[in-house]
């Protein structure tokens, strides 16, 4: 039987943790004119050209007009673009433009965030980042089974 002070560390190390990472993503993104919402936005995008807003917003489970608003202030920045689907014009695909496209390559490669978790993760032999990443998605898996019994 697990240790209930041990659970209690390891919830509020993964939340310290969560936080730290969201805060410094948050200044990268701003540094670049967006918000992290719009980098995962313009991620899933190039990722998934074509996808529609419903699509993204599913994808990202974010809320169904955060992601509109996002999407609106993406298309006025010139970083994606919207076509009417020629299956069902009632349906718009989304599309990344080479200006999105090269701030996505600008966030993902220089964001702070990035550059500062790699710096810490470089305590750790290649072996033990391997075990943290299987130890993180066993225990996601576990979590998300005890989502869907209790739903």
């Amino acid at each position: 039987m697990i240790d209930p002070q041990q659970t209690s560390e390891v919830y509020h190390s993964f939340f310290a943790v969560s936080r730290q990472l969201k805060k410094l993503a948050h200044q990268s993104a701003a540094k670049l004119g967006l918000t992290v919402h719009q980098i995962g936005i313009l991620n899933s995008i190039q990722d998934n050209p074509g996808q529609s807003q419903k699509e993204v917003t599913e994808r990202l489970v974010f809320a169904k007009s955060r992601v509109s608003t996002h999407i609106d202030a993406l298309a006025e920045k010139n970083l994606v673009t919207r076509v009417i689907s020629e299956q069902d014009r009632r349906e718009t695909k989304l599309y990344i433009t080479p200006a999105g496209e090269e701030l996505c390559k600008r966030y993902n490669e220089e964001a702070f965030s990035y550059k500062v978790l790699g710096s810490a993760l470089e305590q750790f032999s290649g072996e033990e980042i391997d075990t943290l990443l299987r130890m993180n998605r066993q225990l996601l898996d576990k979590l998300a089974q005890a989502q869907e019994q209790e739903t």
